[in-house]
């Protein structure tokens, strides 16, 4: 039987488990939060989670603990680096088979959490002290690299500049890794105390999920006297005083147009701005999509999606450089249509079962539990996806109708086609 649990293990470091026989698998994840502050500190918080899982002090090199990984039925030891608002996450994952499955009655979850916790608190180091030279250049080089493929990805492009612009001179428009020149300017001596400082401010969010159950007394010996006690929640709501227009020009064949609105929501409305964003452009049977894309043929794509914890809706679009007012125009037809609620049962039904769907399909992965409550923890700490499902039901057309009416419009980014190329900055 499926079973959810969230335990305070110390004012910085909250544990939840996520307990369910039916998958054959576990996973044990710690997440480290950190407020943005510059994007030198985040290009230099990015790379340590990468730093710490290539090897281990008793696993000494990729090839040791690729081993070591294969002798565990194929386990594997993971990180990664996601934004939240203005926060930056720093993940650390240990995953593999449950202990049932293992020929050789291996307890999986306490290997698994040597390996994770090894990685964490004792990460290999050279005689100096500092993270090995050839793991951070080959880190050092895949962040650049990253940088370089989210350039070249124009729709992922053209997202991160609206957000940017949203969020200029905030530390939510710093973004998850700093700039391509934070990067390049990254050195190995400063990165140790960096850890350290980490394992010292960051809040913990540590996660057991699948077929597996911690001792809870066991973990927070572990975690005893790590982390820093911090109050999480996303960006700070101002209205904007205008709509800030910016218009950039590379040599693309298809123009993209993304707009950003600010949205003051409580976080018990979490679930509404979820609706009505659905209500206006993410399933076939949406606004944008019926009347936009399918209607008028003004886009090859044209989504909407509301980020609680940037508390903005953003409108996304692939145009024709010269269909790019008669685009922006049509969008802004159905946020209006929206405002003034005219919306059909059918629409709002259809929105309910496309959302609903998504919340029923959280269980079905460990991955998407850990991020559901991860996500929890900024918003409706500890409310489940069948809880959230039943407030998505509950909306009604005046609801979704009064929700678009405080959508604030803050930033039209257009990256035109035609132009010359720009710098990876």
């Amino acid at each position: 039987m499926c079973e959810t649990k969230i335990c305070q293990l110390s004012p910085s470091v909250r544990l939840t488990s996520f307990t369910d026989p039916s998958f054959k698998t576990m996973r044990i994840a710690v997440n480290l939060l950190t407020p943005l502050t510059t994007g030198a500190a985040a290009a230099q918080y990015a790379i340590l989670p990468a730093l710490a899982t290539r090897a281990t002090r008793r696993y000494p090199d990729y090839t040791a603990l690729g081993r070591r990984l294969a002798e565990l039925y194929g386990a594997s030891l993971a990180s990664g680096v996601q934004q939240i608002g203005p926060y930056q996450c720093l993940s650390l994952s240990a995953g593999g088979i449950a202990s049932r499955y293992a020929f050789g009655g291996e307890d999986m979850f306490l290997e698994l959490s040597r390996l994770l916790f090894g990685a964490l608190l004792t990460p290999l180091t050279d005689e100096e002290g500092l993270f090995p030279q050839d793991g951070f250049d080959q880190e050092k080089r895949q962040l650049l690299e990253q940088k370089d493929a989210e350039f070249s990805d124009k729709m992922l492009y053209a997202h991160q500049r609206c957000h940017e612009l949203l969020f200029s001179g905030q530390p939510a428009g710093v973004g998850r890794a700093g700039s391509r020149k934070d990067i390049a300017a990254l050195e190995r001596a400063p990165l140790t105390e960096a850890w350290s400082r980490l394992l010292r401010e960051a809040r913990f969010e540590v996660f057991t999920l699948g077929d597996c159950c911690p001792d809870v007394e066991a973990f927070r010996e572990i975690f005893a006297g790590l982390g820093r006690p911090r109050l999480l929640g996303p960006v700070p709501y101002w209205e904007p005083a205008d709509c800030l227009r910016v218009v950039e020009e590379q040599p693309v064949a298809q123009s993209k147009l993304a707009m950003a609105y600010r949205v003051q929501a409580a976080p018990e409305e979490r679930m509404l701005f979820l609706l009505t964003s659905a209500v206006l452009g993410e399933p076939t049977s949406s606004k944008l999509f019926l009347n936009v894309r399918e209607e008028q043929g003004l886009c090859y794509y044209c989504d909407s999606a509301y980020s609680w914890a940037s508390g903005a809706l953003f409108i996304e679009s692939g145009v024709e450089t010269a269909d790019l007012d008669r685009a922006e125009a049509a969008i802004l037809e159905q946020v209006e249509a929206l405002q003034k609620g005219r919306i059909t049962q059918e629409e709002l039904r259809c929105a309910q079962l496309y959302l609903c769907g998504s919340l029923r399909a959280v269980e079905d992965s460990l991955h998407q539990v850990e991020g559901w409550y991860l996500g929890r923890a900024f918003d409706q700490d500890g409310l489940t996806p069948e809880e959230a499902i039943r407030q998505v039901n509950a909306c009604t057309i005046e609801d979704v109708a009064a929700a678009a009416k405080r959508l604030k419009p803050a930033v039209a980014y257009t990256l035109k086609g035609g132009g010359e190329g720009w710098s990876r900055s």
